[in-house]
């Protein structure tokens, strides 16, 4: 069976309830507010990008989303006893800060085309200031690999509600918005590789700021 709350679903039981607890938890902290889920096509792997402002990010937009998420953490935070085992519980797994990590992009590319939704942060780590910066490559790599649709998100607030450097968490107002999917087809062709996720990478974190522009 299908679980189905406020155009939520999925099977997993563990995730099902969990979406529950951090809605709950999202709604009593940060009165959350949600708009445009109905863009998240319900079957079939989904891509969704979204700005990077705090480490609870995964926990709001996957709040928001209403489909069960996957989404990459530091590969140290999986070092930490207690943490990893209850974030890989939630569809977390790690990816190398630095460097490329090829392995992350195999495994991001096999999740997409096996028809599930990842999330993802395409600058790779979090704003300082709220400024949106420019996509990674890899972000990119994996939009046109994958061949699903690519979502943009943009949420603010999580920022205030644990800011940077803090660990305790305050009252603010969460907002959540999903955008219609990218268009890549105009994308200009090249066989220089980066210059094709430039493109995309411009596109990209465009409708992410479009939807910061009208929230």
């Amino acid at each position: 069976m299908w679980y189905t709350n406020q155009q939520f679903w999925t099977p997993n039981r563990i995730y099902r309830w969990a979406h529950r607890l951090t809605n709950l938890f999202c709604k009593v902290m940060g009165k959350l507010e949600v708009e445009g889920t109905y863009h998240i096509p319900r079957e079939g792997g989904v891509l969704i990008v979204s700005n990077h402002i705090s480490l609870l990010d995964p926990v709001i937009v996957g709040s928001a989303a209403n489909r069960e998420i996957h989404f990459m953490a530091r590969s140290n935070v999986f070092e930490v006893p207690g943490l990893s085992q209850l974030i890989s519980t939630f569809n977390a797994y790690p990816v190398n800060r630095g460097k490329p990590d090829l392995g992350a992009l195999r495994k991001t590319i096999s999740l997409l085309k096996d028809g599930n939704v990842v999330l993802i942060f395409p600058e790779g780590t979090r704003s300082v200031d709220g400024t949106l910066g420019k996509a990674h490559d890899g972000a990119c790599f994996i939009a046109d690999r994958a061949e699903v649709p690519t979502i943009p998100a943009y949420h603010s607030g999580a920022e205030k509600m644990l800011p940077r450097g803090e660990k305790r968490l305050r009252r603010a107002q969460l907002k959540v918005r999903f955008g219609e999917p990218i268009d890549f087809t105009d994308i200009v062709e090249s066989d220089v590789k980066r210059e094709k996720y430039q493109q995309m990478g411009i596109k990209m974190m465009g409708a992410i700021a479009e939807l910061k522009d009208t929230m």
